[in-house]
């Protein structure tokens, strides 16, 4: 193949990766997964001397007429490995998703592995009414606000944001709950900002696992608010007043309202359990290793690469949404594998596919340094962590576990959902 020639010059990626001679090019392929490769590949091409390799068609999935697509994924050109791929079979020195991802993602399944930090959820509309009769209450609770009333979340257990939700206070009016649908209670007595608007907490992690299965978890110290636009009541089942995607205000570590309800270590603590029973059992595992005869193609797009048997380094970055009742007591309400992040000095411009981004890009060119979103730092940081497992003096963000990994299984990937969509 006709292919680039890399600077000779190159930068090691973390202390577990693989090495290779500085002589050697590094090839990184975009595939189009649906990852935050997108965002990556600007800084690998600059910072790291890597060279982009091209892609082709792969496969493509039968047609889903619920949908009315089909949707066709792409590999590197040749079907070769390369040192960097979002298409996890064929990158093989770094694995831009984790395996076992679809536990932390996917609402059901998150909610196996720490039932007791979430609100009471249900996979059936007869359960839900058998909470909800053993539940039930006055209209008017004892502050006279009706603000006791059960409120009901109807959600897909595999999408995230605002469009993956529905909201009722009538679990008479539901005929049925699809397979993959979940019944969560709303927060009883929610904290509100500012008295009146209900809110949720965002928080962002970088998750690794080195190929000696060592599982390190950072969270970033920067924490935002989400708020609905109206004030929150409990009859009121506007989106307006009951979905909370944006990012709205930023939450530093010395923030009055965040020490007030003591958020750091409560958050902190509550991810630090989920990571360790998500990889004591087994949920998030480490990766097969990237052999030349898995099946994948014609190899590797380097000419001196070796088989191996190590599995190889994988990370991600996360984001969790936590809400608060009005004692304090916090509620993770989801996680997202792909959060949307806005990088507004990448260098190259990011595609702003989301409603999300486009509003946070207009906030910025309004006003750059008083604009609430703005990722690059969180980014670039993360890829540096990732590649070189360094953070510069002053990051924002913090180690919060170390988790080594029990013996590795055999089977492959088996998530229902490995690729992700940004919905923010």
């Amino acid at each position: 193949l006709d292919v680039p020639v890399a600077p000779a010059e190159s930068s090691s990626l973390s202390s577990s990766s693989s090495s290779s001679s500085s002589e050697e090019a590094k090839y990184v392929c975009d595939t189009g997964r649906g990852g935050h490769l997108c965002l990556f590949l600007p800084y690998l091409l600059r910072d790291y001397d890597y060279v982009e390799w091209p892609r082709q068609p792969w496969y493509r999935e039968r047609f889903d007429p619920n949908t009315g697509t089909s949707r066709e994924y792409s590999c590197p050109l040749g079907r070769r490995r390369v040192d960097l791929c979002d298409e996890p079979k064929f990158s093989r020195r770094l694995r831009f998703f984790l395996r076992g991802r679809q536990n932390l993602d996917e609402k059901d399944l998150l909610h196996d592995l720490v039932p007791e930090f979430m609100p009471p959820t249900f996979d059936s509309i007869e359960s839900a009414r058998d909470y909800a009769k053993q539940h039930r209450r006055s209209d008017d609770d004892e502050d006279g606000d009706g603000d006791e009333k059960l409120l009901w979340f109807i959600k897909a257990v595999n999408q995230n944001g605002g469009r993956a939700v529905r909201v009722t206070n009538d679990l008479s009016t539901l005929r049925g709950l699809d397979p993959d649908r979940q019944l969560q209670v709303h927060v009883p007595r929610p904290l509100l900002y500012d008295s009146r608007y209900k809110f949720h907490v965002k928080t962002y992690q970088h998750i690794s696992c080195t190929s000696r299965g060592v599982w390190e978890v950072y969270m970033h110290d920067l924490y935002y608010l989400a708020v609905a636009d109206r004030p929150w009541s409990a009859d009121d089942l506007s989106d307006g007043a009951q979905i909370t995607t944006m990012r709205t205000r930023r939450l530093y570590p010395d923030d009055e309202f965040r020490t007030q309800w003591n958020m750091t270590t409560s958050i902190r603590s509550k991810f630090e359990t989920l990571m360790e029973r998500a990889v004591g059992r087994g949920k998030l595992q480490l990766p097969p290793p990237p052999n030349n005869d898995d099946g994948t193609g014609n190899g590797d797009a380097s000419t001196t690469a070796e088989p191996t048997t190590t599995p190889i380094p994988q990370f991600e970055i996360n984001s969790a949404d936590w809400m608060l009742d009005r004692d304090g007591r916090i509620y993770l309400i989801e996680c997202n594998g792909i959060p949307v992040l806005y990088d507004p000095t990448s260098p190259k411009q990011q595609a702003l596919v989301t409603k999300g981004l486009r509003l946070y890009d207009a906030l910025y060119r309004k006003d750059p340094e008083g604009a609430v979103v703005n990722d690059t730092d969180l980014i670039r940081e993360s890829l540096g962590l990732a590649m070189n497992g360094t953070l510069p003096e002053g990051s924002l963000w913090k180690k919060v576990a170390t988790i080594p990994s029990p013996a590795p299984k055999e089977e492959e990937d088996g998530g229902r959902r490995m690729e992700g969509v940004q919905t923010e």
